[in-house]
């Protein structure tokens, strides 16, 4: 399984991206919205991980480019420092399928992935 991880905070992005990948996922990573549209434009992705503030494009952005301008849909998990219920409804009616908030625990994010990664 190949996983876009979108996050802006390098030592973040590094921290999920190991935990993935130790785990035998595949991962490409993106520091900001921009990068992470032209990678899910050039590649084939299976799961999109992105926080909601980020440069350039943010995370409910992706999401909404993701359900609303790609041919496949694929699934977007949101790891975000915000907590607000409205924040988190709003990205899961955009259509994301998980919301995770900072701190998290890795072990978490892992059965969210592979929850997702069971339905798709």
């Amino acid at each position: 399984m190949r996983i876009l991880v979108c996050e802006d905070n390098p030592i973040a992005l590094k921290t999920i991206a190991f935990s993935l990948a130790r785990c035998g996922y595949e991962i490409l990573e993106a520091a900001d919205g921009d990068k992470a549209i032209k990678i899910l434009d050039n590649e084939e992705i299976d799961l999109v991980i992105t926080d909601i503030n980020m440069p350039y494009t943010k995370g409910l952005e992706l999401v909404r480019y993701v359900n609303t301008k790609m041919e496949t849909k694929i699934p977007v998990i949101i790891i975000s420092g915000i907590t607000l219920d409205e924040t988190k409804d709003h990205a899961l009616e955009l259509g994301a399928k998980g919301y995770l908030t900072k701190p998290f625990d890795p072990d978490v994010l892992l059965e969210m992935v592979q929850s997702v990664a069971e339905k798709t």
